[in-house]
Order: C-alpha cells, then sequence, then structure tokens
C-alpha cells in the first residue's frame, strides 16, 4: 500500500493523530532539515474530521512499511484518530486487537526503533459544533468535581457535583465515562508494550485538562505503572497532544546522530514560568522541562548550549488571545518583548540557535511581542518560532524544530536546507497573522452571516475566501517587516485552506522567494 509522496531515504514511518496540518504536515516539512523524510499513510485512511480514519487499513501500511524506524499514534491505530478516540465506537477488545499490529512490527522487524504516543483523555468531549459546548463545559465542570470529592475529599463539594450530574444528559455521561474507562486500558497496554520491549519509548500525552479532574488519578496509576515494571525512564507523562508526533520525530534524529542535542532554556520572566496554563496541570517550567526530555534534548546552561529556548512567559495567569487588550496596553509584555528581542540578538551573535516559544496566550502568539520583534528587527535572528494552541502544542513544536535542526548540523548533507526558513515564517503566518489577527475577524464574520465557527457548514467556502483576502496582506506585512533583509526578494505567497471546514485551523500553502535567508 502507497502512503503520500515520493519516498527517499532514510525515512521514517509516522502514522500522525489525524489529518489535520500539525500532525500531517508538521513532521514532514520538519524532518528534512535533519536528513530525513516521513513517509505517512494513504491520506484516505487517515479519515476527516468526526470520520474516523480506517485503523486495518493503517495496520496494513505499519505491517508493509520498507522501513525500521516507526512513530505510531496509538489514538489513530486503535480508534481512527483524535476525534474518533473519544467516541465509544471502537468496543475495548477492538481496540486492543488492533493494538497488536505494533508486536507484529516488532516481530518482523526486531532491530526496529519503535516510538508511540497516545492520549490520557481530555476533561470534556468533543466540540463539532456550537451546540455541542454545553455538554463540554458540564463534562469538565463534573470532572473536576468528582476528583475534588473522591480523591480529595471534599464533601462540601457534592452538593455541586450531583447539581452538574443532573444537568448532564444520562447517556452523555455514560458514553464520557465508558470512553475514559476504554482510553485509560488501553494506555496501561501500551505501557505494558514497553516493559515487554516492543515499544522504545512512549508518551502518554495529557489533552486539554486543569490541575483537577478525573485525568490525575489516571496519571497517578500510569506513573505507579511504569515505575513497577521499571520503565519510567521510558514513559514520559506531560501535557500535550498534537506536538507529539513532531516531538517523537525529532528523538527519532537526535539520537540518529549519537548524541543529546545540548539546549539551554531561558524564561522572560521566573514567576511567569511557574503559572499554569490553560488547559494543563502542569506548570509551564514543567511543560518546557518535559519537553525537552521527550525530545532527546540534555538540558545545560547558555554557555554549554548548542541552541537557546527562549519561552515568553505569560503576565499573571494565562488568558485566551482572544482577550488580549488592544496594543500598547500590556506594559509587562511589552517590556518582556523587548528583553527577549535582545536575549535573541545576543544569542545570535554568540553562534547559538535560538528558538522563541510564545506562551503568554493560549491560541496565538502576543502582539507586544510581535511589536517588539518588528521593532528591534530580532526575529531575523530567529531559527525557530511558536505560539498555536495550548503551551504544551507551543513549546513542544519549537523545542522539536531546534533539535531537528542541530541534528542537522550535525549531518554530513542535508535533503531541503530551506525547510526551516519557510517553517519558520508558516508559523510567523499561522501563529500571528491567523491566529492572533485574522481569525478573530472571521470569527466575528462567520457570526455575522449566521454560520456557526466550529462547524461553518455550507459556508466553509465563503469564509475560506474570507480568510484568504485577511491573509494575504497580512502575510506580506509579516514577511517584510519581521524577516526581510533589504536583499531578500519582494515578498512570500501564501495560500489558505481551511481543512476541518472550521476557523480554528488553517492549512498555509508557502511560497518563499528566493534570497540570502534562505539559504543556511
Amino acid at each position: 500500500m502507497r502512503g503520500e509522496g515520493p519516498i527517499t531515504a532514510p525515512t521514517l514511518a509516522l502514522v500522525p493523530l489525524d489529518d489535520r496540518p500539525c500532525n500531517r504536515l508538521f513532521p514532514a516539512q520538519l524532518a528534512p532539515i535533519a536528513g530525513w523524510q516521513v513517509a505517512l499513510p494513504p491520506r484516505t485512511s487517515l479519515g476527516w474530521f468526526a470520520k474516523p480514519g480506517d485503523c486495518d487499513a493503517i495496520a496494513e501500511w505499519l505491517r508493509e512499511f520498507e522501513g525500521d524506524r516507526f512513530v505510531v499514534s496509538l489514538d489513530m491505530l486503535c480508534f481512527g484518530g483524535l476525534v474518533a478516540s473519544r467516541r465509544p465506537a471502537a468496543e475495548l477488545d477492538e481496540a486492543a486487537r488492533r493494538l497488536h499490529t505494533l508486536r507484529a512490527v516488532r516481530r518482523d522487524r526486531p532491530g526496529c526503533v519503535l516510538y508511540a504516543f497516545s492520549l490520557i483523555t481530555r476533561l470534556g468531549t468533543n466540540v463539532t459544533s456550537a451546540a455541542d459546548l454545553e455538554a463540554h463545559d458540564l463534562l469538565r465542570a463534573y470532572s473536576q468535581l468528582v476528583d475534588r470529592v473522591e480523591r480529595l475529599g471534599e464533601e462540601d463539594a457534592r452538593e455541586e457535583l450531583d447539581a452538574v450530574a443532573a444537568r448532564l444528559d444520562p447517556s452523555v455521561l455514560a458514553s464520557y465515562l465508558a470512553v475514559r474507562r476504554r482510553n485509560h486500558a488501553i494506555n496501561r497496554a501500551a505501557v505494558q508494550l514497553v516493559a515487554d520491549g516492543v515499544v522504545d519509548y512512549l508518551i502518554l500525552a495529557q489533552e486539554d485538562a486543569a490541575p483537577l479532574g478525573m485525568h490525575i488519578p489516571e496519571q497517578l496509576a500510569l506513573r505507579d505503572q511504569a515505575a513497577e515494571f521499571r520503565v519510567a525512564d521510558r514513559v514520559s507523562i506531560h501535557p500535550g497532544a498534537d506536538e507529539a508526533g513532531l516531538i517523537l520525530i525529532a528523538r527519532h534524529c537526535v539520537k540518529a546522530t549519537g548524541r543529546p542535542i545540548r539546549l539551554a532554556a531561558e524564561y522572560a520572566a521566573d514567576e511567569g514560568a511557574e503559572v499554569v496554563p490553560l488547559f494543563q496541570n502542569h506548570s509551564l517550567r514543567q511543560t518546557v522541562e518535559t519537553q525537552m526530555l521527550a525530545g532527546g534534548v540534555r538540558p545545560t546552561g547558555t554557555d554549554d548550549a548548542e541552541a537557546i529556548l527562549l519561552v515568553h512567559t505569560p503576565s499573571g495567569h494565562q488568558t485566551d488571545i482572544a482577550d488580549a487588550p488592544p496594543l500598547g496596553q500590556a506594559p509587562l509584555l511589552a517590556a518582556q518583548g523587548n528583553r527577549l528581542s535582545e536575549r535573541i540578538r545576543a544569542a545570535k551573535a554568540a553562534g547559538r540557535a535560538v528558538g522563541l516559544a510564545d506562551a503568554a496566550y493560549c491560541n496565538g502568539a502576543d502582539p507586544e511581542l510581535i511589536a517588539a520583534l518588528r521593532r528591534t528587527g530580532a526575529a531575523r535572528d530567529l531559527d525557530a518560532f511558536a505560539a498555536w494552541n495550548t503551551a504544551a502544542n507551543t513549546v513542544g513544536t519549537v523545542v522539536a524544530h531546534l533539535c531537528l535542526q542541530a541534528a542537522g548540523d550535525r549531518a554530513p548533507s542535508r535533503i531541503e536546507p530551506a525547510a526551516s526558513r519557510t517553517f519558520l515564517a508558516s508559523r510567523l503566518v499561522d501563529d500571528y497573522g491567523y491566529q492572533s489577527v485574522a481569525r478573530q475577524r472571521a470569527i466575528a464574520h462567520a457570526r455575522q452571516t449566521g454560520a456557526d465557527p466550529h462547524a461553518l457548514g455550507p459556508a466553509w467556502q465563503d469564509l475560506e475566501a474570507y480568510v484568504n483576502a485577511e491573509l494575504v496582506p497580512l502575510s506580506h506585512s509579516i514577511y517584510s517587516d519581521l524577516l526581510a533583509a533589504p536583499d531578500d526578494g519582494f515578498g512570500v505567497e501564501v495560500g489558505a485552506s481551511l481543512p476541518w471546514h472550521r476557523l480554528f485551523e488553517v492549512e498555509l500553502e508557502l511560497a518563499w522567494p528566493p534570497g540570502p535567508k534562505n539559504r543556511r
């Protein structure tokens, strides 16, 4: 069975979490800077939005893949993808049978390197339309209240728990609890695969969560199991989801070089590093540390580092980019942006690769930071940037990019030396141009026209045209103001599509012009 695109060795096989760009395209776009290619199952087998992927076809593709390096999403292999993993359609016995595919891969290729990742179920449920929001919010509240009552013994919260449970449709609640039990059982089976030598390294990524909830006892049980089986050093349990495949691709490439990447992390503000970001149960500092270790990093001081990871921290508690104040009304973040700009230029002058993880807000880049980068020209010295979705998604993307670039610097040659710069440009266009600016306008436009931003339906083509009309001039401004040197050509061409016919994400096609900045 053939997958996507022409493949040249050396090649990694990736079974992505779903067919969205962050899971399908990011790894394929970045691996070439380390001299690797990524092979993917046929696009048709990955499903689309609420339609599950073809688990049996993916299992067949894995068994037939002619290579010995693998990164496998267990949610895709066992359930058909992220959205399908939150539904009870696949019975536990069926999902466990699919998981045995990995045993067959190990049996047929005893010397292969096999990494896997699986999600610890989120607090809520699927939101495939605005109508799903109430059930999602109620299930989030229910899960947190159950944890308070049952694990922490807060009996004064029982009355509130009963009230929330009474508002939930009994069938919705029963389905949610059944999914949690099934998915937890698969995660326990995945830890067993590590203990049995089938899986070399496993990420159990905690999807959208909070400091309290039913995921906490699940995490504790999985940590205890990993410790009991003496595989805790090969099982990472940390916040995340959509960046996990990319991080494991980076780990493969780093391990292939024979030694870890020396990476130093610096925070814009120490107090901001201790903030627990939205949708996470760990501090931002813990998220950075776990993502680095999962990527094959050896944390080190600045003086010994190959690369520097700069983290733009929240000021107080983290909020969504939609709630950010107008430009000029967040002086603490503006001051951080100025300091980070100075650090970028200093680190680059010292000969180190520099990545910037913007975690000041959730779901988009901080306008104050972008203004500082524009004013100082420091973005031209960046090697990696991200500011999308959760802090874990952002940090993991920048860590993976820096790891892959460092691995590429050790390789004798690269397949696509321009890939790093192109990906940096796409992140600025997407994470700032779309997420922080155009998406907010598109949501308002959708609501004015009566469309549901979560499920655009027949309006998706009109909204896609609207997004392109907004994003194209923004991308030209981002390129010229943030990235272009005087002799760098005339701009960047960008096209955007709405892959899941909603406004949460875009898929970019970026045409980078020739110029000095495109050559490393």
